[in-house]
């Protein structure tokens, strides 16, 4: 079996190779979808995806899935096959990694480090990228960095001028230079994947379960990188239903970092959760979308929103207070009820132009924000503030490794904070309610177990 980008399996029994062929095989989500609403399906959309090729000198498959693939043939055959490791292996570059681990993240780091490529897995808080970069240091090669957002790829920069000491070069938001520590915004990376590969040997993939299948698929297949690392965030599964892509694009899950190593270890405050019912109403027929599209405009639950943000607001030591919403117009809708009960709001989309988004981040990690409303989608990745004390939950999030994304943002400890989170529970409406169950779920465990 050679090892390179990919793997190339030549010469085995055929035993060996229908059942790789048959294991990556899988259900297409989107095909399912689209035939449980009765959606129009074409002859485009597949009912499997293959993540396999058929060569006349063997079987190609995603690299992440060479340490199973060996696994197999030893079951099947009662031996492993002879690999060829042509990964790419360049000179030591040395890093000096100047932070302090955590006793889980140490753990976690020497797990990462005793397999050369894998997923690690870890819970929001958790210090991700200083485990990381304490990885990259003790690998000791030049190492490429893979975000999907111009917050991150700041915000990897920053981390890594602050414990490794060194200027690392960048790929996105105007900025085109290759150094040996590079950060590079995914899409940014696609367009020079033949430049890029043979400068690393190792790639990391930084929220690997947020970057879109087709171009996560193809960016992470054009590097031969002797070492690969991605992180995710604990309980997350990507909203497209791919979420097995993770591994076998980057390997086997090595190890979890899990929340209760964050409350021993003293790296989060645990929210209390505080449950608001709403009036809403609504005839749910298959349609989520035009659903929430209802539920944002609904004037009434706007209303209570407003009035217990500026409630909270008015009680002593409130710290500062965070809205989200899963849409933009929601959030300025929400920012013009709060402005009318003489709340200053401020807002915070993808929308505005990177310079004021800079200038709102700036502002609310100097103190001068009280209450900040913004999008899931800003929000939920590469975004730290501690003085963050209490997330309003405007719009349903159905999916728990993105709630527990979202709610880390008022998780981070600070001395005498009381985190909080109030979720709006539409008991109105049977999926709504059976959503707003799972969060009340959620929350619970993070205290019992």
């Amino acid at each position: 079996m050679r090892v390179a980008a990919d793997c190339l399996l030549t010469s085995v029994v055929t035993e060996v190779t229908d059942e790789i062929r048959r294991r990556l095989t899988i259900a297409n989500p989107r095909y399912q979808a689209a035939k449980k609403y009765g959606r129009w399906i074409g002859k485009r959309l597949q009912p499997q995806l293959r993540f396999f090729e058929e060569e006349e000198a063997g079987l190609r498959f995603p690299r992440g899935y060479a340490n199973q693939a060996v696994l197999l043939c030893r079951q099947l055959t009662g031996q492993g096959p002879t690999v060829l490791d042509q990964r790419r292996l360049l000179a030591p570059c040395p890093f000096n990694f100047t932070g302090e681990l955590r006793p889980y993240q140490q753990q976690a780091v020497e797990a990462a480090a005793a397999r050369s490529f894998g997923v690690l897995e870890a819970a929001t808080g958790s210090g991700k990228t200083v485990m990381a970069l304490a990885l990259i240091a003790r690998r000791g090669q030049p190492a490429l960095i893979l975000v999907h957002t111009k917050e991150l790829l700041h915000q990897w920069r920053e981390r890594i001028a602050h414990f490794l000491g060194v200027e690392a070069g960048g790929l996105g938001d105007g900025m085109q230079e290759i150094r040996p520590l590079t950060v590079a915004i995914v899409n940014s990376a696609r367009s020079r994947l033949e430049e890029l590969a043979p400068h690393f040997g190792h790639l990391v993939v930084d929220e690997c379960h947020r970057v879109p299948a087709s171009l996560f698929t193809e960016v992470v297949s054009g590097f031969d990188c002797h070492y690969m690392l991605g992180l995710s965030a604990t309980a997350f599964r990507r909203e497209d239903g791919l979420t097995p892509l993770i591994t076998l694009y980057m390997g086997d899950l090595v190890h979890t970092v899990d929340r209760q190593d964050l409350v021993r270890g003293g790296a989060v405050a645990l929210p209390e959760l505080v449950r608001r019912e709403t009036a809403f109403t609504y005839r749910f027929s298959g349609d989520y979308s035009a659903m929430l599209r209802a539920l944002t405009l609904d004037d009434e639950r706007n209303e209570l929103i407003a009035a217990d943000v500026a409630a909270a607001l008015a009680q002593p030591d409130t710290g500062i207070l965070l809205l989200v919403s899963d849409r933009v117009e929601h959030c300025e809708s929400l920012t013009e009820l709060l402005s009318a009960r003489g709340v200053e709001a401020v807002l915070l989309t993808g929308r505005q132009a990177a310079t004021q988004r800079n200038a709102v981040v700036e502002a609310l990690r100097q103190g001068r924000v009280r209450v900040l409303v913004a999008t899931l989608q800003l929000i939920g990745e590469g975004f730290d503030c501690p003085g963050l004390t209490t997330l309003f939950l405007a719009t349903p999030i159905k999916f728990e490794g993105r709630l527990l994304q979202v709610a880390g943002r008022v998780m981070r400890p600070a001395t005498g904070k009381r985190a909080r989170v109030v979720d709006y529970v539409d008991v109105q409406v049977p999926l709504l309610r059976r959503s707003a169950e799972g969060r009340r779920q959620v929350f619970a465990d993070w205290h019992t177990k």
